[in-house]
């Protein structure tokens, strides 16, 4: 019984630390501005960049040459996604604030791949 519950508890925790660190990571690069040549490759402008865009970017990002220091952001942050996406499918049925919370965090999640794409960018246009 002891063991089952220092599981479960060691998994909210886990659970609890992910997210905050997800939302951390979001937020930092949500403070990137994104230049016009970024602008003018994913065709839109910042403030039209919505949850639903997310993997059209991130297909955008894998075609943009890697710098290599953002590889584990993506990756959290697409599995930040997927769940993001279910919370907001069953959020639906609880109630319009898990719906609102959850598109949020889906267009955050879109903002990072346009930022991570903006790096990607200026990195080519530094060399």
């Amino acid at each position: 019984m002891i063991p089952s519950l220092i599981l479960v508890f060691s998994c909210v925790a886990l659970g609890q630390f992910f997210a905050s660190y997800c939302r951390s990571l979001l937020l930092s690069y949500a403070a990137v501005e994104l230049s016009n040549t970024t602008r003018e490759v994913i065709g839109m402008e910042p403030s039209e960049i919505r949850g639903n865009h997310f993997r059209r970017l991130l297909g955008l990002v894998r075609l943009a040459p890697n710098p290599g220091d953002d590889k584990w952001d993506l990756r959290v942050v697409r599995v930040y996604y997927a769940a993001v996406r279910a919370t907001g499918l069953l959020g639906s049925a609880i109630g319009p604030a898990a719906r609102n919370w959850a598109e949020k965090q889906a267009n955050l999640c879109a903002y990072f791949a346009a930022a991570v794409l903006e790096r990607r960018i200026a990195a080519v246009t530094a060399s």
